[in-house]
């Protein structure tokens, strides 16, 4: 399985710092050794933190073809600009593990383990907060 997450963010959020710390914790390596299935083989997360006035809208997409889902996970730049690094780190954490479990749930893949791919993010997402 490949996850990748990665942001699309206003400079003042400082998701830069929570993205460091996710990728110090090896997640690629971690999921890359894990097998779901053939189903579903990449999973690829956006954290957006922009300024509301920009009217982003929330992007989810299952790629069928690639076999990847694509979700964004919108995130409050005031709350992001006032939080501290653990905070920020916590914020992210508990929307990983609540957000890609719900889009998940959402679809119908053939050949995924769903139930392990959940269960294996969740434990992760816990060791590093």
């Amino acid at each position: 399985m490949r996850l990748s997450i990665t942001c699309d963010a206003h400079w003042e959020a400082r998701l830069g710092r929570v993205l460091g710390d996710l990728s110090a914790s090896g997640y690629r390596a971690l999921f890359e050794e894990r097998d779901y299935g053939q189903g579903l083989i990449g999973i690829g997360v956006v954290l957006m933190c922009r300024d509301p006035s920009l009217k982003f809208k929330r992007r989810i997409s299952l790629a069928k073809k690639e076999r990847t889902l694509y979700l964004d996970i919108m995130l409050d730049l005031d709350r992001m600009r006032e939080a501290d690094d653990e905070t920020r780190r916590r914020i992210v954490v508990e929307r990983l593990a609540s957000e890609i479990p719900t889009v998940l749930s959402k679809y119908t893949i053939a050949d995924f383990d769903d139930k392990r791919f959940t269960e294996d993010l969740k434990h992760w997402l816990k060791s590093i907060v």
